[in-house]
Order: structure tokens, then sequence, then C-alpha cells
């Protein structure tokens, strides 16, 4: 029926023609990035979903009520290690980022285009924006990618290194996501990934987030004061 009603819809040669070779401007850079964008959050949301879905104790880990009840239980000593342990990941995450980043660009491999990443742009009109944005989605994307997902393959498999792994690699990959990104990209996030992954399995959630937040301020905050 689907086929009977395409011949009497598209009877003549011009409109099959449009069907079969689409304008260019339906692949355009814009829509591309843009259908990049909706379709790995739609996947990412729907496996998330999933999961809090079957265990709510996942969404529980962001209510302000727990993070409160939580500091309020930690000793001088609880502090000071999940603060030494946040920066040392985020100076280890740096130092293997720019060397990953270094070797990369002498090698020639494009990492992503200047004029579509989103975050280029954004540094230069609205700096402070970004710096905000860079505090704030780290919390989520610890809480999806360590506090979510890990905890998941721990339950499902039992082994730390596939956790660890699996979350890394899925992190990495998901910032494919921003307009302007190449493969490559994804090799330069991946070392990192595992250091967050490690700090998390270390010191817990609040590590991890403040590891993430300590890296992204640095590298918004560095080339502002050069």
């Amino acid at each position: 029926m689907a086929a009977l009603f395409l011949l009497f819809a598209f009877q003549d040669v011009e409109s099959w023609r449009s069907i079969i070779n689409p304008p260019a401007d339906l692949l355009s850079p814009e829509i591309v990035s843009i259908l990049r964008v909706v379709v790995s959050g739609l996947v990412l949301g729907v496996v998330v979903g999933k999961l809090i879905a079957d265990r709510p104790e996942h969404l529980k880990r962001l209510l302000p009520k727990q993070w409160i009840a939580a500091t309020r239980g930690m000793k001088r000593k609880q502090w000071v290690r999940l603060i030494d342990a946040g920066l040392l990941v985020m100076a280890a995450a740096l130092v293997i980022t720019m060397t990953v980043t270094n070797l990369l660009t002498q090698a020639n491999v494009p990492l992503y285009n200047p004029e579509e990443f989103v975050f280029e742009s954004i540094q230069r009109e609205f700096p402070l924006l970004l710096l905000i944005l860079v505090n704030v989605l780290p919390i989520f994307e610890e809480w999806v990618f360590r506090g979510i997902i890990i905890d998941e393959v721990m339950r499902w498999k039992g082994s730390k290194v596939l956790a660890i792994g699996l979350s890394s690699v899925i992190f990495a990959m998901f910032h494919l996501s921003n307009p302007g990104t190449y493969i490559a990209y994804a090799l330069v996030l991946l070392p990192s990934s595992v250091l967050l992954g490690l700090c998390y399995m270390k010191v817990g959630l609040g590590g991890a987030i403040l590891a993430h937040n300590a890296y992204n301020s640095f590298l918004v905050i560095v080339p502002l004061l050069t």
C-alpha cells in the first residue's frame, strides 16, 4: 500500500528526483550540527530515563538535601582528601590533554573547526557566560557518565575496569555532538575521562565534579588572563 501511495503521489520524474537527490541545503552544516545535538541528546535522554525509572535513587543524588546532608557529615580529613584528589586529577588531566592535543596537532590531525565550534564563539563574545556553563554542565555530566553509568556497569558486570572504560568511551563520543568537532576530538577527551572515572571510584561524585569544574575553569580563565 505504501508503494502504491508513493507511485500516485510522485507520478512525475522531477518529484522522484527530489526524493532520491534531496536539495543540498537539506544537509547544510547547520542542519547537520542540529541533528548531531538533537539525536545524541535524545538517545542519552532515553537511556538515562530508563535507568532512572528502574532505580529512582539515581535521581535523589541530584537533590540539594542529599548534598547538604553529605557535606555536613564529612570530617576535615574527608574534605582534604576530596579536594586533593580533585585538584590532582585536574592537573593530570590538563597535562595529558595538552600532550595529546599537541601530538595530534603536530600530526596534522584536525580536532575541530573553530568557525563551527560553539564554545569558541561563546568564549569570544560572552566569557562570563561560558565560565558559568562549564561549571554547571559538569554537575550533570558527572552524574550521568560517572554516577549512573559506572554504577550500572558495576551492577551488571562487577568490573571497575569495564565500568570506567565504558563510561569514558561514551563520555568522549558524546562530546562529538558538539558542532564543529571531528572524530579525533574524542581521543583528546578520553584520557581525562578515565581520570575522572578513577576519581569517582576513589572519592565519589563530589570529587569528580570538583575535578571537572576545576579543569574547565582553568581552560576558560587562563586564555582571558593572557
